[in-house]
């Protein structure tokens, strides 16, 4: 029983004939499960119509006074978006030629699913996509719908704006088949689907599709990682230096601070226990014992007791 793949890869093919049947006719491609709005807007046209005319006739949707209707058998699989029919998700089997019709113009296109191998780069690496391909003139590569590269059996070349001098494939590659893409220095703007044709365009080569989904940025080169390491280790010296000072200069403030709170309370206690110059007529009691009884140099201290006169006057009687 032939899977979804197998089909899918015969109906490439079958497209590849309508194009080369049809050529002339407006082409389009859409991934594979992802969203494809149909061309045709609808609302400058007093009666619309979109069907599909190859491998089967039927109506998709229409449009008439202002009214969109989507046909019975296209109903789980499109919807209306401003002012067209849109495809939810795509399918192999929706491959093929369709013709949209405004108020009798009839304009015909041909769309193709395609499944994409996807794949990334950083910015000014360089990227190679394979493609093969067998009897053929010419080879081309197509970003998104814009020529990268155009190389044909007698040696001319012909690459698209922006891609001179990036661009390249086998020198012998029409000998062998290989028609693969060489990208130098990929840039951000690369990023985009990319196909492989030849015959002028007529044939798919094999594998076809691309999807450059990613361009990270710029690695590092050795170098430039050597000078990072470099500027790095400068700058961790530096804060190892300046860690050093600040300890050194704390801990002389902490030297500082500790001397002149000592000198502070030994100030504090001398001051506490100094006694004061007395003047001449001050007494000073040295010694009962060894103090000299002379009455004009010094005096002894005794208690005095008051006597009870009426004059409150002290009493010169000594107490027995």
């Amino acid at each position: 029983m032939m899977n979804t793949l197998q089909l899918g890869v015969i109906l490439s093919s079958l497209v590849g004939q309508l194009n080369e049947a049809f050529k002339g006719i407006k082409s389009d491609f859409v991934l594979l499960k992802t969203q494809y709005t149909f061309p045709g807007n609808a609302s400058i046209c007093k009666r619309a119509e979109w069907s599909k005319s190859f491998p089967t006739g039927a109506t998709i949707a229409t449009y008439q006074n202002q009214t969109f209707r989507i046909g019975e058998d296209f109903r789980e699989e499109f919807t209306w978006k401003e002012n067209h029919p849109l495809l939810n998700s795509a399918k192999f089997t929706d491959s093929g030629q369709y013709v949209f019709v405004c108020d009798g113009d009839k304009n015909p296109f041909i769309l193709d699913v395609l499944y994409a191998i996807d794949v990334h780069a950083a910015e000014m690496d360089n990227i190679t996509l394979n493609c093969h391909a067998d009897n053929t003139k010419d080879a081309t590569w197509l970003h998104n719908n814009e020529r990268v590269l155009q190389y044909k059996k007698d040696g001319s070349k012909n690459p698209g704006k922006g891609y001179e001098g990036r661009v390249s494939l086998e020198k012998n590659c029409f000998k062998t088949g290989d028609f693969s893409l060489t990208i130098a220095g990929v840039r951000k703007t690369d990023a985009g689907i990319y196909r492989c044709f030849v015959d002028d365009e007529a044939i798919k080569g094999y594998p076809h599709t691309y999807n450059l989904s990613r361009v990270n940025e710029k690695r590092s080169s050795p170098e430039d990682q050597t000078n990072s390491n470099y500027n790095e280790a400068q700058t961790l010296n530096i804060y190892k230096a300046l860690t050093i000072v600040f300890i050194i200069i704390s801990c002389i403030l902490i030297l500082v601070i500790v001397i002149l709170v000592r000198y502070y309370q030994s100030t504090s206690a001398t001051a506490t226990y100094h006694v004061p110059n007395r003047d001449e007529n001050d007494c000073v009691l040295l010694d009962n014992t060894t103090s000299p009884k002379n009455d004009s140099q010094s005096m002894v201290n005794h208690p005095v007791q008051e006597s009870d006169t009426t004059d409150n006057k002290p009493s010169n009687t000594m107490p027995f």
